[in-house]
């Protein structure tokens, strides 16, 4: 069954008009196209595999003007990395990117063209490898398919949970420029604006040539949580640990002494109006200098020329290009960078290969310009010197492909080929606290409190610190596609290619972080290359008249690993002419990354809240004898910190590459309906199941804690902790001087080696379904509608120490809402399109894995579990009007949330940049010549 639409505007996009020799036009010629999920064109738009089109219309009604938001406004999609309020802390600062089914960016394949670009410079979590939705120019844009079925038999590794294939414009003539503004109702700081232009020429059948430019500019401002603050609402500090969201500091520009926890006092010169008249402490509003969003400036380019070779080959020369610039809003240092005097951290020095530390910030010393007193003492002031510009945040990156593709006919056989360069770069700069710079300058009393200080002094006290990466591929391909044979119910088709790609990456910390010179930073370094090798078939076979079987088989070869094998069935049977039934099984796979397998010195990383599981229950049973003895509170407490250091502690840990690894794998199966009842309206069900094994990642330290005895020899380390051990049996026998209990030579926790290995699995399951038709109005207009949801039954992620699948995430904290709907409306009425959007997102636990029962666990109180027991559903209303003025202007507004539906009580994650509601107006102007 043919979706009459889409068939007719991918012929129009692919093919001109026909005409007959004589005056009289004949019927559009139907072209054979490729659609994503298979290498085989056809006429009719329906495979075995659900796929969903956004069309160039569709683009501009949701009034989206970046990728990111363009793939989120479907049902299907969702993302955890956002180039606009992702944390700075994140590795992948300055991204956008998206996962399918819930497993990830790295299992959802993005194609541009129908080809992979470059993976942003940066690897989200040292580790990940995706594509930067930011790097692509929207206006750029002819369509979107978005594939949801594993294809790795049609597309090799990463098409696990889906295939999104942005399709830009193949020609353009004339121009066209386009300015957008979006504002916020109520909060003015939050705003974006971009400009966009397209210049095209030439007409392929008479000129032999087409070419086109394409440009736009895209500005996002960013603000501080104190700017949204007044936004907030009363139950956000009814959330546990929020109660005290919004408290001014006590790391105030003038400072604070601490004492003791019980004996605080403010130091001289603090303004009357920064006193806290409860408890007469020099207080600070830091929320000003808290940066919840990025100041975000991009912009994007593409070129596509398209041009004859001879009689038979057609050309396409693409050039596309990015660059972005994101910059934090970071408060000035603090002394001691807002840690106690008291605390200890350790870190890795990669380039030795030792840890660091334990490292503690210095009092101040007798005689410091900032000590009164006769003893050390801690100070809590902010350090106003490093602000204004000093103390910084950003990423910019930047990313290009080009790539020469060509396709012709032999005989009944179409080819293509393609071969491209592409790059990617980006570098994550910020300043970090000097271990020895620090404690330098406030031992010999050369950084002045209260004072500005000489920017030297401060680059020494707070050096600059990077992370730059960069990802170069080259490839070629070629596809072979033909009718091979004439079956009694139609013709034999297949498709046979080769795709070669040679990928380098490389990911490094700056000097300063790996020597381990900075207070608790832990750095980066891998450089490597991958060779990867692919030949894969595809055929279509009409069994019967209605009946049609589809299969695929893929051979993947990267260098140091074996090869894979990928294979995909599907079957589509036109029960009715009303009914199609279809069918998937497919055989998915991601091969292992450069930083996942490749050369170089690793990552570090910290493990906090850590139970020794040999040494904690000695040092349980000391503590136990001291509390329950008649110590005084001070020797209690101190026997608390002893006991905590073996059963509350950090421990490091350096990941490191594995050459050893295997692909992670997986299997998913579709089964689905798509029905036409009556003309122009169509309804499709379609039922997804995946499993994914051997996923790549590293295991957690409680379950290499549990059987260390099996550990190979130098995979956990552990260091010489007599001195305290004494300490701490001296203090016990102080009060049971018969005590012979000890730590029996045990070492405390150094440092564990976690290479990367295949252990995870998970499995996802649900329904995918869509509605779509359009009516005329008398006298009024054309009437669309269209529904696309997704409602997930299960997901479950395996639990290597219980050696079992944990809790169904689906509905709880991990999985999020089971249900996701859009409903689309418009009306188009000539120079008047207008229409509007329902989003709903179903309800939701706050429980997971690691917290079964969150409010309980949390001590919510009684009359609060109601609220905190689940985030209630919620709808919101978006709407579109668009004017024609004349054939050159064309004027458009946009509503988000129109009805201003207010953000959902959220308990465990209480309000984020990312969750909050938000009324927002969309203005553009479009004027083409």
């Amino acid at each position: 069954m043919k979706k009459n639409a889409i068939s007719i505007a991918l012929a129009l996009a692919f093919a001109p008009a026909v005409y007959a020799q004589d005056a009289a036009p004949a019927e559009p010629k139907i072209q054979r196209v490729e659609i994503t999920g298979s290498s085989i064109k056809r006429t009719d738009s329906e495979t075995a595999a659900s796929v969903q089109v956004l069309s160039r219309k569709d683009i501009e009604r949701t009034g989206e003007h970046t990728v990111l938001g363009l793939l989120t406004s479907t049902a299907a999609i969702s993302t955890n990395i956002n180039s606009s309020t992702s944390s700075s802390g994140s590795f992948a600062t300055g991204s956008s990117g998206v996962s399918m089914r819930g497993l990830g960016k790295v299992s959802t394949l993005v194609l541009v063209n129908g080809r992979r670009i470059a993976p942003y410079g940066l690897a989200d979590g040292a580790q990940e490898n995706f594509t930067n939705l930011d790097a692509i120019a929207t206006d750029a844009i002819e369509r979107i398919e978005i594939l949801k079925d594993g294809a790795s038999a049609i597309y090799g590794s990463d098409a696990i949970a889906g295939v999104i294939n942005i399709i830009l414009r193949k020609d353009y003539q004339g121009g066209k420029v386009q300015v957008n503004y979006e504002a916020t109702d109520g909060f003015a700081d939050r705003r974006n604006r971009s400009v966009s232009a397209i210049y095209g020429f030439g007409d392929l059948e008479e000129n032999g040539f087409n070419t086109y430019l394409t440009f736009e500019g895209y500005k996002r401002d960013g603000y501080t949580q104190g700017e949204l603050a007044s936004r907030y609402p009363d139950w956000h500090r009814a959330t546990p640990g929020r109660s005290t969201w919004d408290a001014k500091s006590t790391f105030s520009p003038t400072g604070n002494y601490f004492l003791s926890s019980t004996n605080i006092v403010a130091a001289p010169g603090c303004p009357a109006t920064s006193i806290d008249p409860a408890d007469k402490l020099c207080k600070f509003d830091v929320l000003q200098y808290t940066g919840l969003t990025t100041n975000n400036k991009r912009y994007a380019a593409a070129s596509n020329t398209r041009f004859k070779i001879g009689r038979d080959i057609e050309a396409n020369f693409e050039i596309t290009t990015a660059g972005a610039n994101n910059d934090y809003i970071v408060a000035p240092f603090n002394a001691s960078n807002g840690s106690t005097t008291t605390s200890t951290s350790v870190w890795y020095n990669a380039l030795a290969g030792k840890m660091v530390g334990p490292f503690s910030y210095p009092k101040l010393p007798v005689g410091n310009n900032g000590n009164p007193y006769t003893f050390p003492v801690e100070y809590r002031a902010r350090l106003m010197d490093t602000g204004n510009g000093f103390n910084f945040n950003r990423t910019e990156s930047d990313q290009s492909r080009f790539m020469l593709a060509l396709n012709g006919t032999v005989g009944n056989f179409d080819w293509k080929s393609a071969v491209g360069h592409m790059t990617s770069s980006a570098t994550k700069a910020t300043r970090a606290v000097s271990a020895k710079g620090y404690t330098d300058a406030i031992v010999n009393n050369t950084y002045k409190f209260g004072q500005k200080n000489d920017v030297a002094l401060l680059n020494q006290m707070f050096p600059i610190r990077t992370t730059e990466g960069e990802a170069k591929i080259e490839f070629i391909d070629a596809t072979v596609t033909g009718e091979v044979m004439q079956l009694p119910a139609g013709p034999l088709s297949i498709a046979v290619g080769t795709d070669i790609r040679r990928n380098s990456y490389e990911m490094k910390s700056s000097d300063n972080v790996l020597g381990g010179e900075l207070v608790g930073v832990f750095g980066l370094q891998v450089k490597d290359r991958q060779s990867q090798y692919a030949v894969f078939t595809e055929a279509t076979i009409p069994v019967v008249k209605k009946v049609e079987l589809s299969a695929a088989l893929r051979a993947d070869k990267t260098s140091g690993a074996e090869a894979h094998l990928s294979p995909k069935l599907g079957a589509k049977v036109q029960a009715l002419d009303s009914l199609l039934l279809r069918a998937t099984a497919a055989g998915g796979f991601r091969a292992p990354n450069i930083v996942e397998t490749g050369n170089g010195l690793g990552r570090s990383s910290v493990a906090t809240s850590v139970v020794d599981q040999r040494r904690c229950p000695i040092a349980s049973e000391l503590n136990n004898i001291i509390q329950k003895s008649s110590a005084t509170a001070s020797d209690k407490a101190l026997a608390n910190s002893y006991r905590n250091n073996d059963c509350l502690s950090s421990l490091p840990s350096f990941v490191s590459a594995n050459p050893d690894l295997k692909p992670e794998t997986s299997r998913s199966y579709t089964l689905g309906l798509v029905l036409e009842p009556i003309k122009n309206w169509t309804l499709a069900l379609d039922y997804y199941n995946i499993e994914r094994k051997d996923e790549i990642g590293t295991r957690a330290v409680g379950d290499i804690l549990k059987n260390e005895a099996a550990l190979p020899a130098g995979q956990l380390i552990r260091i010489d902790n007599t001195a305290t051990d004494n300490e701490f049996l001296a203090l016990v026998r102080k009060y049971a001087p018969g005590t012979t209990t000890s730590f029996q030579g045990i070492g405390k926790l150094g440092m564990v080696y976690n290479p990367y290995v295949n252990s995870g699995k998970t499995r996802a399951s649900g329904f995918d379904f869509d509605a779509s038709g359009k009516f005329k109005i008398a006298n009024v207009g054309d009437v669309a509608l269209k529904l696309d949801g997704t409602y997930a039954l299960k997901y479950q992620q395996f639990i290597v120490a219980d050696n079992a699948y944990g809790i169904n995430m689906a509905g709880n904290y991990d999985g999020g809402p089971r249900l996701r709907m859009k409903l689309r409306g418009s009306l188009n009425t000539g120079k008047v399109d207008q229409g509007f959007t329902l989003n709903y997102r179903g309800a939701w636990s706050p429980n997971s894995d690691d917290a079964p029962t969150y409010c309980v666990t949390n001590k919510v109180a009684a009359d609060q579990m109601a609220a905190c027991g689940k985030v209630r559903a919620y709808t919101t209303v978006d709407y579109n009007l668009a004017y024609t003025m004349s054939k050159n202007v064309k004027l458009s507004a946009y509503i988000y949330n129109l009805l201003n539906q207010d953000t959902p009580v959220n308990y465990r994650d209480g309000i984020t940049a990312n969750n909050m509601l938000f009324r927002s107006f969309g203005l553009s102007a479009a004027y083409t010549f």
